[in-house]
């Protein structure tokens, strides 16, 4: 078990988890342990539709400014 009081969401920051891991700040057991106990958020999500391209080709270039 860990000794220092690093809050457990930044030890597993998916960011340097992997660094935390070689270093033996945490284990892969532990990591693995942490992302089961994770919730869905899909529940909480919201679908956005957007559309890339040029649709604005009505656009003078004084629009631009």
């Amino acid at each position: 078990m860990r000794k220092d009081t690093t809050p457990p969401h930044m030890l597993f920051d998916r960011r340097v988890v992997e660094r935390n891991i070689r270093k033996g700040v945490v284990s892969r057991d532990e990591y693995n342990d942490w992302l089961a106990k994770l919730g869905d958020a899909a529940p909480n999500s919201e679908l956005i539709q957007a559309t890339l391209g040029s649709d604005d080709d009505d656009l003078d270039d004084d629009d631009l400014d």
